[in-house]
């Protein structure tokens, strides 16, 4: 898909689409409950539908409605024969599943698309090897257990989604277990949604300190009903938007979210609550120090907002950046130069120089078959002075199948062509 981005001026409100981090937890929780659970307010997406497609290759049973599902859980401890699922290019189902898959003595195959399988993986593989299970990683990954109890040390410099994966299976086997966090613990608040999410379906989990975790024994998912709360990692697109050239009200949103991408709003100056509203309003933007090593996912949207701030931006921590559907430092780099942005980067590091505003012809944007690439590109092109085409723009089924629907209704100008 190709899209034509012009010169808008965008105003209005927009209902931000359900968090996809929550969603996948919530599913994935009450796949594993006995008994039928409603997940409401779901925004549907590939990676969403992969992991109900894996929930559903394991046993559980899954409705879906227009914007919620039901679901009636499995215990996988007892699968009796092998599988088989597709992860499509969703990192958070793979690395989420690859324990639920281990929980049995059977073989499960995970399979993937694009980059996926080019991701780390090296927590689980030590994981397996120590256990002596298997672990196989080609252009596909197998594995086979059952996974024990016991205590787990891993770096918190690497993905969270491997802790997550964990804390989703401890509890159910037959003795206590400990995860222990080797500083720095970054992206701790997609742990705290975990932990979040457990707490609803009737899992506890004691933290001793800020890097250690209890688990308890012999515990079962309790069915239960959850709303889906907004998501910050897409409303990080129109705030830096509203920041630039609003004003817009953002609605469905948390105000005391966990989600690490809500300090997005942190880095913009015009800001006000209404409720479950936030408005922006644009505003002088400045130069400023960011730390992403909580919040990955702002990475792209974040050199959009330091393309038109003045002054010095520096993104730091952004190494994870790098393994992600694209390496999305060189992506954004790569892209921002066309229209004459100064930046420049380290494997860590990011620093923009930015101003009020860029005018270029025939700029032609690649999208990288990165979602987050499309969507911030496509921001810079609605708040630039001439037009810009944007390629392989489909990528943005992956995470928000609406998003150009959505700024056409507040005014921006996108051609699908």
């Amino acid at each position: 898909m190709r899209v034509k981005v012009s010169p808008s001026q965008v105003a209005g409100s927009i209902a931000i689409p359900s968090s996809k981090s929550l969603a996948h937890r919530a599913i994935i929780c009450a796949s594993l409950a006995q008994g039928t659970s409603t997940i409401s307010n779901i925004t549907y997406s590939k990676d969403i539908d992969a992991t109900i497609a894996c929930m559903e290759a394991l046993g559980a049973t899954i409705k879906k409605q227009e914007t919620s599902c039901i679901i009636t859980g499995t215990n996988v401890k007892k699968r009796t024969m092998p599988v088989s699922m597709d992860c499509n290019e969703s990192g958070s189902t793979l690395r989420f599943l690859i324990p639920l898959c281990a929980l049995s003595n059977q073989k499960a195959t995970l399979m993937g698309h694009g980059r996926l399988m080019q991701r780390p993986m090296d927590v689980y593989t030590q994981i397996f090897d120590e256990q002596q299970l298997t672990f196989q990683q080609t252009d596909h990954i197998e594995v086979c257990g059952p996974l024990r109890s016991g205590t787990y040390t891993i770096r918190g410099d690497i993905s969270s989604q491997f802790i997550t994966g964990l804390l989703f299976v401890l509890p159910l086997l037959d003795q206590e277990s400990q995860i222990a966090i080797i500083p720095p613990f970054e992206s701790k608040s997609y742990v705290d949604l975990t932990l979040q999410m457990l707490r609803s379906f009737g899992i506890t989990i004691h933290p001793i300190d800020d890097t250690h975790y209890q688990i308890p024994t012999h515990q079962s998912y309790l069915a239960g009903d959850v709303r889906v709360e907004g998501d910050w990692s897409q409303a990080a697109f129109y705030t830096v938007l509203g920041a630039i050239q609003g004003p817009l009200t953002l609605k469905n949103m948390n105000a005391d979210s966990l989600q690490g991408d809500k300090v997005v709003i942190e880095a913009i100056k015009n800001k006000t609550w209404q409720q479950e509203d936030l408005i922006i309003d644009p505003a002088p933007l400045t130069g400023q120090t960011i730390d992403l090593a909580d919040c990955p996912d702002l990475g792209p949207i974040l050199c959009v907002l330091a393309a038109y701030s003045q002054g010095t931006t520096h993104l730091i921590h952004a190494q994870r950046l790098r393994m992600k559907e694209s390496d999305r430092i060189e992506a954004m780099e790569t892209e921002l130069r066309k229209w004459g942005v100064e930046i420049s980067s380290t494997y860590d590091t990011i620093t923009i120089v930015g101003k009020d505003t860029y005018a270029k012809d025939n700029v032609v944007i690649h999208g990288h078959n990165d979602h987050r690439i499309v969507m911030a590109m496509t921001v810079f092109g609605l708040c630039a002075r001439s037009s810009c085409i944007i390629d392989d723009a489909q990528a943005i089924t992956k995470s928000y199948p609406n998003f150009f629907q959505d700024i056409q209704d507040i005014g921006g100008k996108v051609e699908i062509l």
